[in-house]
C-alpha cells in the first residue's frame, strides 16, 4: 500500500531527524567525555564488566515486568483505548490501534509521552532535593519511567506488549536510544534489521537475548557524575530549600527522558509506515 501525501511528509520529517540526530556534531566536551569513558571501561576488570552488564540486563528485565504489572498495565490500556475511541469507536484490542491515521496516533502518543516527561521532571526534582533513599532510587526509577515511555509508544502504534517479541524489542529500542548520541547510529540501524517483513507479526524474539552493550555502561557512569553534581548543588539553599539541586535533578532527568521519548516515538512511527508500505528498505 502506498503512503498518503501526509504520511510522506511525516516520513520526510523522520528522515530529517535521523540525519540531524546521527550527524557528527560532537562538542569538545563530549569528545573528551567519550575518551574518558572509553579509557575507564578499558581499565575495568573484564569479569567485573561482565557481571555489571549481567546485573544491568537483569534489572531492565525486572523493571520491564514490574511496569507491566497486570492492574497497572490494564489501566494504561483502558486509558489508551478511551483516547483512541474519540477517533474510532471500534477499538477493543491493542492491534486495533492500527486503524487510526498516523496523525491520530501521533496525537495520542505525544500526550502519553508528555505525561512521562513531566513524571521524570518531578522525580528528578525529588532526587535533587536530597535524601539517601531517593538518591539510590534515582536510576531504577528513571529507567522504569523511560521503559514505560517506550512501552506506551509501542502500544499506541498497535504492538501488543504481551508478546515476548515486542517486549524484547522495547528493551532493544530503549538501549539504542539511551546510548550516548555518538554511538546511537549503529544501534538504531540494527533495530530495523531485526524487524524484516517476515517478523512483523512474530510471537517470539529470535535475536540475541542480551540487551545492553559495553558502551551502555556509560549511563551508570553518568549517573554517578550527576549525583556528585547534585551533592554540591544541594548546598545552595534558599530559605532551607536546595533550589539548585532540585532544578539540576529535574532538568537532567527531563532532558534524558525527552530524548528517549522522542527517539522511540520516531522509531515506532517509521515502523508503522514501513509495515504499511511493506518496504523495509525505507531510509
Amino acid at each position: 500500500m502506498e503512503l498518503t501525501e501526509r504520511e510522506k511528509v511525516i516520513l520526510k520529517e523522520i528522515q530529517d531527524w535521523e540525519q540531524w540526530q546521527f550527524s557528527d556534531k560532537a562538542t569538545d566536551f563530549s569528545r573528551t567525555y567519550q575518551k574518558w569513558a572509553k579509557q575507564t571501561l578499558q581499565k575495568m576488570n573484564p569479569q567485573l564488566k561482565k557481571r555489571a552488564l549481567t546485573l544491568l540486563d537483569e534489572t531492565l528485565f525486572y523493571l520491564q515486568s514490574t511496569v507491566q504489572q497486570a492492574r497497572f498495565d490494564q489501566r494504561a490500556i483502558d486509558y489508551l483505548f478511551t483516547e483512541a475511541r474519540v477517533f474510532h469507536p471500534d477499538i477493543s484490542e491493542v492491534k486495533d490501534m492500527k486503524k487510526l491515521t498516523i496523525d491520530q496516533l501521533r496525537f495520542i502518543a505525544k500526550k502519553q509521552l508528555a505525561r512521562q516527561n513531566l513524571l521524570a521532571f518531578g522525580q528528578g526534582g525529588v532526587t535533587g532535593a536530597g535524601g539517601l533513599f531517593v538518591t539510590f532510587a534515582d536510576l531504577p526509577l528513571l529507567l522504569a519511567i523511560n521503559l514505560r515511555s517506550v512501552q506506551l509508544t509501542a502500544m499506541t502504534y498497535g504492538y501488543d506488549m504481551r508478546k515476548p517479541y515486542e517486549m524484547m524489542l522495547v528493551l532493544k529500542v530503549f538501549h539504542a536510544v539511551s546510548l550516548p548520541r555518538e554511538l546511537q547510529k549503529e544501534a538504531w540501524e540494527d533495530l530495523y534489521n531485526q524487524i524484516p517483513d517476515h517478523q512483523k507479526d512474530a510471537l517470539f524474539y529470535e535475536g540475541e537475548d542480551d540487551v545492553l552493550t559495553q558502551q551502555w555502561i556509560q549511563q551508570p557512569l553518568k549517573q554517578i557524575m550527576k549525583l556528585m553534581f547534585l551533592r554540591f548543588a544541594r548546598k545552595k539553599v534558599i530559605q532551607g530549600i536546595p533550589v539548585a539541586g532540585i532544578a539540576l535533578g529535574a532538568g537532567m532527568n527531563y532532558t534524558f527522558t525527552k530524548g528517549v521519548s522522542q527517539a522511540s516515538h520516531y522509531f515506532y512511527q517509521k515502523r508503522h509506515l514501513q509495515e504499511k508500505t511493506g518496504d523495509w528498505d525505507i531510509i
